[in-house]
C-alpha cells in the first residue's frame, strides 16, 4: 500500500509542489529578513505593505503549521483519498505516464478547463468560508492571522481548509480531465508558484497580486485567478 501511494501519480504532484513551495518561500523570508533590517533598500521598496512584518513567534508558528500541511496532510491524507477518487471517476481509461502526452489536447483543452474547475472550486470555498461566522471563526481565520502575509503563508490554514479549500480545487482540474501524468506535475507547480506569488507581500513585475487586498480588507478577490470575482462583483482592483 505505501509503495503504491509513493508511486501514485497524486504523491508525485505533492513532491512536486512541495520542491516549489519550500524554495520559495524560503527565498521569501529570507527577503523578508534583510528588508526588515533595511539591509537591502533596493528590495524594501518592491515590499507591499514596507511596515508589516512577521515576529519571531508568528515566523516559528508560520514555519510549523505550514509543514505539518505540506508534509504530513498532502501526502498521508489527501494523495490516498484523491487517488482513490482518481481510479473511480476513469478506472483503466486513467492515464499514465506510458501514455503519449499529447500537447494540443493537455495543453489547448484540458488546462483551461482546469482553470475554470479550481477557480470555481477555490472561490465557491472561499466565499462560504467567509460568510459562514461559524467556519471564518474556527476555521478560516487562522489564515488570515497575517494583515501583510509571506509566501509560506500561503499554506498557513487549518488542516481542513488546506485539505477541502486549498488541495481539493487544484486536484478536481486534473481529475475531471483524466489529465497525463506530466500535464498534472505541471499544473500543481503552477498551482503552488501562483498561490506564493499570491501571499509573497511582494510587487512582481511592478504588479502588486490582487489576493495582497483580500488579506488587508478581509473581503473582496476571494478566487484564485479572479475570474469569478469580475462576474460577481467581489473583484477590488
Amino acid at each position: 500500500m505505501a509503495n503504491e501511494i509513493i508511486e501514485s501519480i497524486s504523491f508525485r504532484c505533492v513532491v512536486a509542489a512541495n520542491a516549489f513551495y519550500w524554495l520559495i518561500s524560503t527565498i521569501v523570508l529570507h527577503i523578508d529578513s534583510l528588508v526588515a533590517k533595511n539591509k537591502s533598500p533596493w528590495l524594501k521598496q518592491y515590499k507591499i505593505k514596507p511596515n508589516h512584518y512577521i515576529s519571531g513567534k508568528e515566523r516559528r508558528d508560520l514555519i510549523m503549521l505550514s509543514a505539518f500541511n505540506m508534509l504530513m496532510v498532502a501526502p498521508l491524507i489527501s494523495v490516498p483519498l484523491f487517488e482513490i477518487l482518481w481510479d473511480r471517476v476513469h478506472g483503466n481509461f486513467r492515464l499514465s505516464e506510458n501514455d503519449t502526452w499529447v500537447w494540443e489536447i493537455e495543453l489547448l483543452q484540458k488546462i483551461p478547463i482546469q482553470i475554470l474547475v479550481t477557480e470555481v472550486g477555490f472561490y465557491t470555498i472561499h466565499i462560504i468560508m467567509h460568510s459562514s461566522p461559524l467556519l471564518y471563526k474556527h476555521v478560516h481565520k487562522i489564515h488570515h492571522r497575517f494583515q501583510a502575509p509571506t509566501a509560506m503563508a500561503c499554506v498557513y490554514a487549518h488542516p481542513l481548509e488546506f485539505l477541502l479549500g486549498n488541495l481539493l480545487p487544484i486536484y478536481m482540474g486534473p481529475i475531471l480531465t483524466n489529465a497525463h501524468p506530466f500535464t498534472s506535475y505541471f499544473w500543481f507547480v503552477v498551482a503552488m508558484v501562483g498561490t506564493c506569488k499570491g501571499h509573497s507581500g511582494y510587487k512582481i513585475f511592478g504588479h502588486a497580486d490582487y489576493h495582497e487586498e483580500h488579506h488587508y480588507y478581509y473581503k473582496y478577490n476571494y478566487g484564485g485567478m479572479y475570474i469569478l470575482d469580475f462576474l460577481f462583483g467581489t473583484m477590488r482592483l
